[in-house]
């Protein structure tokens, strides 16, 4: 990107209506986009940018609105059919000095070659997803795509809408926009999408202005990812201090409240000469990387799957297929489910290597002898009230006799030296699927890695450590208890 491209965009948000603070001052990384600085301290509460809702790109805006309705195709599909199409009207676009501060499309894994994915995602969350998604993407264009380029009414240029461009604009609408309201739904929100992420480090929040007739919740924008950003209802009523420099970030406030008009305003001080984040949501890499094409070292809101499948499998080889299903269909019987996503059925690692409690309790019933198995599943009828504290403690009064008390976290019930050892079992074969390097040849790779020129490489890189990381938490946390129950088996 060229200075100039960035004047330009400043020019064409004048044109729109959109009031950017002058205390907000929007820099050229080289390399690495945009970022968005203080000039000046700014203080929570001070309003720092308006933006028009009709400065947005949306289906209601574009100028292939009338299509886009017609093809009966909406959401972000609808979202990036209508950024392509004003990217193939050129200069004749409405969004023309917008659209050129805008990189061509974000480097995430969905753009990525196959041998790229093979290569750098195998055995991380996103190897299988990123698969599944280029294809979902691929079938997409060509129900509702590539019939609008056949179809001559439209006079569509191939070139501009072609599976490429459709994959492109997917990536920068999956990245970057915003369900702005029930009318406009998802939005393309210049200035907004700027502003670059910083876990826990939110510095400014983007609200809506809502009448007051309106009966949506006041303040909630929410970005393509899902995550709501709502405001926490501080607006700033007293005046802020105007600085030395002469700039005043509050003078953007507008007491009537246009209902037509996004915000966004400071909720975390900010000192001056520093950039101004705002934040995507509580993230772990794997989500990060697969929807913005970057990674965070020590992420705590990193988490690891282990598919309800390799459990099966290692209780299948452990005993027989039919004592796990039927095993599996107890735990299913007693209310307990896995987290699911499209078709696939999974269990959570947290960053400290704690496993989600169902995991143990499916493991737990997996290794139950077969004589306490048929006494607990005689019992079942006993479970239908309850939390699932209760519902561990019963489970584990009904199967477990030799100790009467109960300890300050319900799971040492559960961690039974059996069960630790198949967290064990679990954490290496979910390990196995990283390939040959070890965590150590991994991070010694990483420490000579540029984040800038080889950014493919580090971000995964970053990704296959913390995962792996984190099943090595996993393992400690099973011999923790292991040796924890060794200690305590006499006090029982």
């Amino acid at each position: 990107m060229t200075l100039r491209r960035l004047r330009a965009f400043k020019r064409w948000m004048r044109s729109h209506c959109i009031a950017s603070s002058d205390a907000l001052n929007l820099v050229e990384i080289p390399s690495n986009g945009i970022a968005i600085k203080a000039l000046c301290e700014l203080r929570e509460g001070d309003v720092v940018a308006t933006i028009p809702k009709a400065a947005c790109l949306t289906i209601r805006t574009s100028a292939a609105c009338v299509a886009i309705e017609e093809a009966g195709i909406d959401g972000v599909l609808g979202l990036a059919f209508a950024l392509m199409y004003e990217r193939s009207l050129g200069e004749a676009s409405e969004w023309f000095g917008y659209l050129q501060v805008l990189p061509e499309r974000e480097d995430v894994p969905l753009v990525w070659s196959l041998e790229e994915v093979d290569r750098l995602l195998a055995g991380t969350e996103l190897h299988k997803a990123v698969k599944e998604d280029q294809a979902a993407l691929f079938d997409d264009w060509k129900e509702f795509i590539e019939p609008l380029i056949h179809s001559g009414s439209l006079k569509l240029d191939p070139k501009f809408f072609g599976v490429e461009q459709y994959f492109s604009a997917k990536t920068l609408v999956a990245s970057r926009s915003f369900q702005i309201d029930d009318y406009h739904g998802f939005g393309m929100v210049p200035l907004a999408d700027l502003f670059n992420h910083k876990t826990g480090a939110e510095n400014v929040h983007f609200t809506s202005v809502s009448s007051p007739d309106s009966d949506e919740e006041d303040g909630v924008i929410t970005d393509a990812s899902g995550n709501d950003q709502s405001s926490d209802g501080s607006t700033g009523d007293s005046p802020a201090a105007q600085q030395d420099s002469g700039h005043d970030p509050a003078s953007l406030e507008h007491p009537d409240g246009d209902p037509e008009t996004l915000e966004m305003i400071i909720v975390r001080g900010v000192e001056a000469e520093a950039e101004v984040f705002n934040t995507y949501g509580l993230m772990g890499n794997a989500a990060l990387l697969h929807r913005y094409g970057f990674t965070e070292l020590d992420n705590p809101f990193d988490i690891v799957n282990i598919d309800l499948n390799m459990v099966l499998a290692w209780s299948s080889a452990t005993f027989t297929s039919r004592h796990s299903r039927a095993r599996l269909s107890l735990w299913r019987k007693l209310e307990f489910s896995p987290c699911s996503s499209q078709n696939s059925e999974y269990f959570e690692i947290s960053h400290d290597g704690e496993p989600q409690v169902e995991l143990l309790i499916l493991l737990y019933i997996i290794l139950l002898p077969v004589d306490t198995y048929e006494k607990l599943s005689y019992s079942i009828d006993s479970f239908n009230d309850g939390d699932e504290i209760s519902k561990i403690i019963k489970l584990t009064q009904i199967t477990n006799n030799k100790c009467d008390k109960k300890p300050e976290d319900v799971k040492e019930l559960l961690l039974t030296r059996n069960v630790c050892r198949a967290l064990h079992l679990l954490a290496d074969t979910r390990e196995s699927l990283y390939g040959s390097n070890t965590v150590r040849e991994d991070t010694n790779k990483l420490k000579r890695c540029c984040p800038l020129k080889e950014r493919k490489l580090y971000h995964s890189l970053v990704l296959c450590i913390s995962e792996r990381t984190i099943l090595a938490n996993l393992r400690a946390y099973a011999s923790r208890w292991s040796k924890t129950k060794k200690r305590k088996r006499r006090g029982c």
